[in-house]
């Protein structure tokens, strides 16, 4: 049996988009139901309201940094995982990366306040997607795009 013989079809796309370096990670995957290997298949990535930069300016403009982190001047990244199911609803929120001080729970707060996404397709069917998230973080403040400088 060749690879092309496969009955269930997973993939995984990265896709960047994040406060800092628009990055931000994606990935789709068939269900459970069986499918066969196309040759070409035709992906499209869930989408948020306002798209990736009005997403962006949401996060920016809702994130209440709390007062603990601020005090404490935390710096880092802290990142969440969450699917966008088929209907666009947002579900499974996860801290993978977490830098303490009540900052990954104010951003489930927020995440789950967005409204509907426009759900992921694979080859014309709305497929449940993983969707990760960063945020940076400099002496208590979120790290905008101003303060990033690029290396080659």
């Amino acid at each position: 049996m060749g690879i092309f013989s496969a009955r269930k079809l997973s993939f995984t796309c990265i896709l960047s988009i994040s406060l800092l370096s628009q990055g931000v990670g994606q990935s789709l995957v068939m269900d459970d139901s069986i499918a066969e290997f196309p040759p070409q298949m035709n992906e499209v990535f869930p989408e948020p309201p306002g798209g990736a930069v009005g997403f962006k300016n949401w996060i920016i403009s809702n994130y209440k940094v709390p007062t603990v982190a601020k005090k404490a001047k935390v710096s880092g990244r802290l990142i969440i995982n969450f699917k966008v199911e088929r209907d666009g609803k947002l579900s499974d929120f996860q801290i993978t990366r977490d830098i303490g001080y009540h900052t990954g729970e104010a951003l489930i707060e927020l995440i789950r306040k967005s409204s509907p996404w426009k759900p992921g397709y694979q080859n014309g069917r709305a497929v449940k997607c993983g969707y990760t998230y960063p945020l940076l973080f400099r002496n208590g403040n979120l790290k905008l795009d101003i303060d990033t400088k690029r290396q080659r």
